[in-house]
């Protein structure tokens, strides 16, 4: 009964985070046309706010965060990104989860940075690209892909990228957490 409840909400936390996710891509690629899904991880903390901070109230133990990571790890392994666009984004969830956890999951501050350092963890493909730009364009043509799309999908390696894709994670995410805290606290007072 102990890990029981834990392994449920953490289930539901990564059935609906990878909902925000799926959202926050359709919206990059079928709204506004980036094929590179250039704002998805910005988006996609903005949406999922919710999900992370149910997920610590619900569980307040070391794990839960960690397993979300693990699972868009896995997630990007499986999917055809590039190897090492598994490897960030755990790092993070580590991080996110010690940062969390050094609070006993109750500080409202380091819940809210500890979510801010997760949702770097979307940008894992991106800065792979920075990386191993080689690497990955031969991982691409491998799999059949044409230079055309490998042209529309690399994002350029510059300070002005790295300052929005970051600048804005952060931000997206600082504000997908004060929302999503003021809602669910809201909610809470009306039932």
């Amino acid at each position: 009964m102990y890990f029981k409840q834990p392994f449920r909400q953490t289930v539901i936390a990564v059935l609906c985070y990878f909902a925000c996710v799926g959202i926050a891509v359709g919206i990059d690629l079928g709204l506004l046309g980036v094929r590179n899904m250039y704002n998805t991880p910005a988006l996609s903390a903005l949406f999922a706010g919710w999900v992370y901070i149910r997920l610590i109230q619900k569980t307040q133990r070391f794990g839960p965060i960690l397993a979300l990571g693990a699972f868009m790890s896995i997630f990007f392994f499986t999917s055809g990104h590039f190897i090492l666009a598994a490897l960030p984004n755990l790092l993070a969830a580590i991080l996110a989860e010690l940062i969390a956890g050094s609070a006993h999951y109750k500080s409202s501050g380091r819940n809210l940075l500890s979510y801010m350092v997760f949702s770097l963890g979307n940008l894992a493909p991106i800065v792979t690209m920075w990386l191993a730009p080689k690497a990955y364009t031969a991982q691409l043509l491998a799999k059949g892909k044409s230079q055309t799309y490998i042209d529309q999908v690399m994002v350029p390696a510059s300070g002005q990228h790295l300052l929005v894709l970051f600048g804005g994670t952060l931000l997206a995410a600082a504000i997908g957490y004060l929302l999503a805290h003021r809602w669910l606290h809201r909610f809470s007072a009306t039932q």
